[in-house]
């Protein structure tokens, strides 16, 4: 019978392959989930599988390609599949010499009939819907099918969290993680969801949300894992009132555990805070990116208005709930008072969690077009592992700047600096930021954490250093 082994590089918890696993498992067939190949080829080459699967981001790429390669070099007769976002839009990646099969978009069905009629002969799974399949010199170009509906998301099998017991950081880890929906109903200029959608117009519907009954009872299966906290890691958790009211009425019943979530401060008002603080919410997401209302709405083309920020954050200080908030700097024509101006608004608000980004332009965003018209330049795959690192703008004294107000980013917000400083400090020629930065970085990243969801500090330190390890 036909096996898969998913294989990543992150120590975390990742529920996609959780899901696939799960949903393959269902329906007999072997799949597993494994961190760090290179510790386990050996186990590997006794019983090779089918199949090795990855699922990646842009940033992962290189990673992606040398892995294959690895597991060219070890089990030649495996063959290996990549999915998830750089994939699907850039399927092209199949053309890499060591990549056999690309999944474009959701994966659960082509896989599973990969599994099913797989031979030893590409010709057996030819015709499978999203799939791009190399053949020799031939690239077949599978259409993707239909998306799953909110009735079969709703009958998938729980996320299989049982791959990660073998590393103890992840089975103790006392923070989980859990999926409501899928699909994102705004176009953000930094990300692929216009491509997304693009990509299956007429394929079914794109916005689509479980069942309450069916989140309520996988996280009842939790409880085996001794869970502390839980985080809802959905793109705008709040896409309907009526549902998350119905949410909230079984999670306070039938869970009471503290929770947070993610969605658009056009959706927060106190109505909505009421209900979720009432269920057990400690802390939400949302993001500002800009605090030029004119960058955010015109450049990023995130619908958000800065009276909708102060509306978000004024309900939730009112119900006192916590809240993160995501914002970037790296626009090449970005100038310092555009900058500053994202600080004031975080300072106006009270952020409790300030995070900032760096602007990474990944290739097939809209935003990367407008930074070609902007430059000239055509940044192609050029971009760092994180956008926490730095900016890839050419020119040194302009990245620099990027880099020292973003690391410097949450001081300047919770210090409450002024302009002037903000100034001073940004254009330091000798602050060394970057030989400190990391340091500071984990450092308060630990401490937020720590603060967010009860988490100790010593469950930090263990996760910090296994992942070190890898």
């Amino acid at each position: 019978m036909n096996k898969i082994v998913f294989l990543q590089k992150e120590v975390e918890d990742k529920l996609g392959p959780m899901i696939l696993t799960a949903y393959l498992k269902a329906n007999g067939f072997d799949a597993e989930i494994i961190i760090n190949p290179q510790r386990h080829i050996r186990e590997l080459k006794k019983n090779p599988p089918a199949f090795i699967g990855m699922s990646l981001c842009s940033p992962s790429v290189n990673w992606v390609i040398s892995t294959a390669r690895y597991i060219r070099e070890n089990l030649p007769g495996s063959k290996i599949v990549l999915g998830g976002p750089h994939p699907t839009f850039f399927p092209q990646i199949v053309e890499q010499p060591d990549i056999d099969i690309v999944c474009v978009g959701e994966g659960e069905k082509p896989l599973l009939q990969v599994l099913k009629n797989y031979d030893g002969s590409i010709s057996s799974i030819k015709d499978v819907p999203n799939l791009w399949i190399k053949d020799g010199d031939t690239i077949i170009k599978n259409d993707v099918g239909q998306l799953l509906t909110e009735e079969e998301l709703s009958q998938l099998p729980f996320a299989d969290r049982s791959h990660y017991d073998a590393y103890p950081v992840l089975r103790n880890n006392p923070h989980k993680k859990v999926w409501t929906s899928r699909g994102c109903p705004f176009n953000c200029s930094y990300c692929f969801n216009h491509a997304y959608k693009k990509i299956y117009k007429g394929h079914g519907k794109i916005i689509r949300q479980r069942s309450v009954e069916s989140v309520i009872n996988e996280i009842k299966e939790l409880k085996k894992y001794g869970w502390k906290t839980l985080e809802i890691i959905d793109d705008q958790f709040l896409l309907s009132k009526d549902w998350v009211r119905e949410f909230c009425d079984k999670y306070t019943k039938e869970i009471a555990r503290p929770f947070a979530c993610i969605s658009s401060a056009k959706q927060i008002d106190s109505e909505v805070v009421g209900m979720l603080k009432k269920a057990g919410c400690v802390i939400m997401y949302f993001a500002i990116e800009s605090g030029v209302e004119k960058i955010r709405r015109e450049i990023y083309n995130k619908p958000v208005t800065n009276n909708d920020i102060y509306r978000a954050a004024d309900a939730l200080h009112s119900h006192n709930v916590s809240f993160v908030t995501f914002n970037m700097v790296g626009l090449p024509d970005e100038s310092l008072e555009d900058i500053y101006e994202t600080v004031r608004i975080n300072q106006s608000i009270k952020a409790t969690y300030p995070v900032c980004s760096i602007l990474q332009p990944y290739p097939g965003t809209h935003i990367a077009e407008i930074i070609r018209k902007q430059t000239g330049k055509d940044f192609g795959n050029k971009f760092t592992y994180s956008y926490f690192q730095s900016s890839i703008i050419d020119d040194p004294d302009k990245r620099r700047l990027f880099n020292n107000a973003q690391k410097l980013f949450g001081y300047f917000v919770k210090s409450d600096v002024k302009y002037d400083k903000f100034v001073r400090l940004v254009k330091h020629p000798v602050l060394h930021i970057d030989r400190l930065y990391p340091l500071v970085f984990y450092w308060n990243f630990g401490r937020d954490i720590k603060d967010r969801y009860g988490i100790g500090w010593l469950s930090l330190l263990r996760y910090w250093l296994y992942s070190k390890s890898k």
